[in-house]
């Protein structure tokens, strides 16, 4: 049942960069959940995740907090430690199954149901045997293979590495990446962050390795296709929501970028990989999992098979914003909203619309500010094109990082595919002033 009493809402780990001013009408004209208050939260600089978690606790009394919405994967750990702690209060994950969809090494071994253990590794990072451990696994993995940070987002933290020789400049890599703080560098968390909330929420004897800095080390995978599925568990049942094709870039180590609507792919396919979701999401619902949307990733072989990449208990922001042109119903902030006020989501079905996103982001050694990369004048004017949908995620006086590139989303819409990528190509000729420098670049 909806809300009677107004609720007051609390959104963590939000992007400064970010107006939410969209967010939070949507959220208030959610008709028969009435909204007393929206609390939009921020990490402070060199605040660890336990530091922040208690900060979060004092907002939930001080302010009778009936909804924590997680928008994100660090989100969706702290709010289910905030659902154990306020468990009369507050609706959404357990802790488990929020930390097995967020951690790549417990994922694996955990979630997958078709994954073979001796195809994958993990090396730890503080191992005074590093090297030594690399070259043995190595040599029964066989290269190449994919690196990866067990606790990233964004398709950062990723490498492909074709020699040994290679191992060296990853992790060089990623240890500046741990290096840095996460109010720095929002996409990659360090197990020093973690350490200290995680040992407090978590079995920690039983997942020994979220203490440790490490990679993860699996095959690699050449494929043609790759897909985002997305559905949502209310009560523990599980829910269809919709099936993305992502873009393809031939010829990169990491050649998947970007996200179309409606799917391309065979209705055999989509059985195929709604099974294999059903299969993921029903391990996640065994350990607790509950009232929150998930997002899985899968490769799509040559031959139709599919192969799972990672789990988010979360719904992607970038998908929503296809979702609100494709789909029916209401948008998916307020279903989540629905989930968390115990209300069951109507499923929704196609309006026969299209929708096209990319995010734009620069070259890890482009240096300079964001405001160097954009048309200030052309964002006024865009402002009001009811075909376009922009969101600022860096401020326009932050410089770029190797480990922060990516300063805005945008998604573009039209009647057919076509209409919606010849909309973006458009959008980004009035948009960016140097293209050249964009990383995955849609004018080429």
């Amino acid at each position: 049942m909806a809300a009677k009493q107004p609720v007051t809402i609390l959104v963590p780990f939000c992007y400064r960069a970010v107006d939410y001013s969209t967010t939070e009408n949507l959220l208030c004209t959610y008709e028969g959940i009435p909204v007393e208050k929206v609390i939009f939260s921020y990490l402070e600089e060199g605040e660890s995740l336990l530091e922040y978690f208690y900060r979060l606790k004092e907002v939930v009394i001080d302010n009778d907090v009936d909804v924590v919405l997680a928008l994100s994967d660090m989100a969706t750990l702290v709010q289910s430690a905030l659902v154990r702690e306020f468990p009369s209060r507050l609706e959404g994950p357990s802790v488990e199954s929020s930390f097995l969809a967020f951690h790549k090494v417990y994922t694996r071994q955990c979630l997958d149901p078709d994954t073979d253990p001796s195809t994958h590794g993990v090396l730890d990072l503080d191992s005074k045997t590093l090297l030594e451990d690399a070259d043995v696994l190595f040599k029964r993995l066989k290269l190449p293979a994919f690196a990866k940070v067990p606790c990233g987002d964004a398709s950062l933290g990723v490498w492909k590495i074709s020699s040994s020789g290679q191992l060296t400049d990853v992790l060089g890599a990623v240890g500046r990446l741990n290096e840095m703080h996460y109010s720095q560098n929002e996409h990659i968390s360090s197990a020093a962050f973690m350490r200290d909330f995680l040992q407090k929420v978590l079995d920690v004897n039983h997942y020994p390795m979220v203490l440790r800095d490490t990679i993860t080390v699996e095959p690699y995978i050449d494929a043609p296709a790759k897909v985002c599925v997305e559905g949502c568990v209310y009560n523990k049942e599980i829910l269809h929501w919709a099936i993305s094709d992502s873009l393809h870039w031939p010829g990169r180590d990491i050649p998947f970028r970007g996200s179309s609507m409606p799917s391309t792919l065979s209705d055999t396919i989509q059985r195929r990989l709604w099974g294999g979701f059903d299969k993921v999401v029903g391990r996640m619902v065994d350990h607790g999992f509950n009232n929150q949307f998930v997002h899985v990733e899968y490769f799509i072989l040559a031959d139709g098979q599919i192969k799972l990449i990672e789990v988010n208990a979360r719904m992607s922001p970038n998908l929503s914003g296809l979702y609100a042109a494709c789909l029916s119903g209401r948008v998916q902030l307020q279903v989540l909203l629905g989930l968390c006020c115990g209300v069951r989501p109507a499923l929704p079905a196609p309006t026969g619309r299209a929708a096209f996103n990319l995010p734009l982001q620069v070259h890890d050694n482009y240096t300079g500010k964001v405001r160097d990369m954009v048309n200030l004048s052309e964002v006024e004017i865009l402002k009001g094109d009811s075909g376009i949908k922009f969101i600022w995620l860096m401020s326009l006086d932050d410089e770029f990082l190797p480990c922060n590139t990516l300063f805005a989303n945008l998604w573009t819409y039209g009647t057919t595919p076509d209409d919606a990528k010849k909309k973006y190509r458009e959008v980004t000729r009035r948009l960016v002033k140097k293209p050249e420098h964009l990383k995955f670049n849609f004018l080429n």
